[in-house]
């Protein structure tokens, strides 16, 4: 197990992580798609409600995508690590098809995943 993580550009996958949830959360504030996201998505949100699980899997997401991107990336598969990620996009957009989502909330979570890979990639690569 200690072999999957040889050569793993650690600050690397950290900085990807932090870039990510902050994207993530200019992302789906009210200034970038929420509003139109939340319509299309039919959700609501109650200041009251706890966030705690919700931005621990965030965060935990986060950081097995980070790890994922940082181990492909530390024996230069490149080209697998892209499968990956399009298999986890289409799949994702797909479960919030089936899930009745608007267009425009799959297509913004899409985005949103894009993203978040390609700030990991980003910050593999130049850091």
């Amino acid at each position: 197990m200690v072999d999957l993580f040889a050569g793993v550009n650690w600050l690397a996958v950290l900085v990807g992580v932090i870039a990510s949830f902050v994207a993530g959360w200019i992302w789906y504030s009210p200034k970038g798609f929420y509003t139109g996201w939340s319509a299309a998505a039919r959700v609501t949100h109650d200041r009251s409600e706890p966030m705690a699980v919700t931005f621990g899997s965030l965060v935990l997401g986060l950081v097995l995508l980070g790890l994922f991107v940082g181990v492909m990336m530390a024996r230069g598969q490149l080209g697998p690590l892209l499968l990956g990620i399009a298999a986890y996009v289409v799949m994702g957009y797909s479960n919030n098809a089936f899930k009745k989502l608007g267009p425009f909330a799959r297509n913004v979570d899409a985005g949103s995943w894009l993203l978040s890979a390609a700030l990991m990639i980003g910050a593999q690569l130049v850091l």
